[in-house]
Formats: structure tokens, C-alpha cells, sequence
């Protein structure tokens, strides 16, 4: 898990390296579903309820700027067992969104982790995002 964290950071920083200068913001809404595999504890389309937010970076005076590709994994309460992951992609940079049964999960980011309780029928908004050095 860690090894992913540390390659999803210098994906970041690749990112910042190689970007257009493209402030990215986080989301106020859900946005598409995320892409991948369902998992067993994924909600049916009748039980929309989960996590959605924003996974990305940002130097000490800019803006965020969001992550491609898996950006959010969640486990279990016990934070020990993967139940899914959340993918952003090329055209929404940093926002994703997971639907998830109701039950207690944390959510791993590139800011790091977060407990969450997922209600029926509700979303909990999460923001993950690494500051990264200036020299980047």
C-alpha cells in the first residue's frame, strides 16, 4: 500500500514538472462513476450512496491539481482489507466518486487517509490532496 502511495506522489510530481499551469479545484458535486471492476460491497444502482471528492497535489502557492488514472482506495473499518479503489480520469483531472454500501470505511489519498461513515442514501465528500516542495 505504501509503495503505491509513494508512486502515486511521484506520479504527482511528474505531473507538476510536465503541466500546462492549469489550476484544477476541487468538486462540489458527484461526478461520473468510477470506472473498474465492481466489488462485492460496491451499492446497486438503487442504493446511491458513497464517497466523491478530489485526489491530487499542490505546491505551497498554487492550486490543487488533480490525479489521473486510480486515485482513492478504500478499505474496511479495520483499514487492513482493500474493498475498492476510486480512478479519475483525463477529463476530470482529481474528481472521482465511489458508491459504496452503507458502513464505515477509510479512504487512502494521496493527502493521506480518512475514516469515514458511509449513511444510506447519502455522500461524504473528500478532498486528498499532498502538498508537494516548491522545487517541483
Amino acid at each position: 500500500m505504501r509503495v503505491m502511495l509513494v508512486a502515486g506522489i511521484l506520479i504527482l510530481a511528474l505531473m507538476f514538472s510536465l503541466g500546462n499551469g492549469q489550476a484544477r479545484s476541487a468538486i462540489t458535486n458527484p461526478g461520473a462513476a468510477a470506472k473498474g471492476k465492481p466489488e462485492a460491497r460496491i451499492a446497486s444502482k438503487s442504493k446511491v450512496s458513497g464517497v466523491y471528492g478530489f485526489s491530487g497535489a499542490r505546491v505551497a502557492d498554487g492550486s490543487p491539481r488533480g490525479v489521473i488514472g486510480e486515485c482513492v482506495w478504500i478499505f474496511d473499518a479495520s483499514d487492513k482489507t482493500q474493498v475498492t479503489k476510486g480512478d479519475c480520469d483525463e477529463a476530470n483531472p482529481g474528481k472521482f466518486q465511489v458508491p459504496l454500501t452503507p458502513g464505515h470505511y477509510v479512504v487512502h489519498g494521496p493527502g493521506g487517509t480518512k475514516a469515514i461513515e458511509v449513511k444510506k442514501g447519502h455522500w461524504i465528500k473528500v478532498i486528498s490532496v499532498v502538498a508537494l516542495p516548491r522545487s517541483f
